[in-house]
């Protein structure tokens, strides 16, 4: 992918794995409005491109097809690209990676201002538990947000979190 997509760096801010509910802890600072292309709270798709975990920026429309387009990598034909106005809009995508069963889930759960410029995203990444009846596929979840324009560093927050299905 082009230039214009950072690869955020990502923060490991030591949430840790836990097996209680869903709240994603933020870091202290104004709310930045994030809308998920996804309402549901499930990752946007679960057969995505994206073998691999990625973090990403999209700052660009070229490199949003690109990033679309390998999103939509498993699909034929390939949905019609939401149009963004990067000039006012940037898009954050968070990838899983390629996970062996069902039962996993990746979400964009917040954003909020770090300093003058900055952005901290919260991600919530959900696991099955031990007991969790899962489907026997590889699935690859991913979740996409329209974010407002900041020029600032981006940094994701990570909280792990296990689905106990006593």
């Amino acid at each position: 992918m082009n230039r214009f997509v950072r690869t955020a760096s990502i923060t490991f801010a030591a949430i840790g794995a836990a097996c209680g509910g869903s709240h994603v802890t933020s870091p202290p600072g104004p709310s930045v409005p994030i809308v998920r292309l996804r309402a549901e709270p499930y990752a946007f798709t679960f057969n995505s491109g994206f073998d691999a975990p990625a973090r990403l920026v999209v700052l660009d429309a070229e490199t949003w097809q690109t990033v679309w387009n390998q999103i939509y990598f498993r699909y034929a034909p390939v949905p019609p690209l939401p149009v963004v106005d990067f000039s006012r809009e940037m898009i954050v995508v968070v990838a899983l990676g390629t996970r062996s069963t069902g039962g996993f889930n990746i979400l964009l759960t917040g954003a909020t201002e770090v300093g003058d410029d900055g952005t901290a995203f919260s991600v919530s990444s959900v696991s099955p538990g031990q007991r969790c009846v899962t489907t026997q596929a590889f699935i690859q979840p991913v979740d996409v947000a329209r974010v407002p324009l900041r020029k600032g560093p981006v940094t994701f927050i990570e909280r792990n979190h296990v689905t106990d299905c006593s």
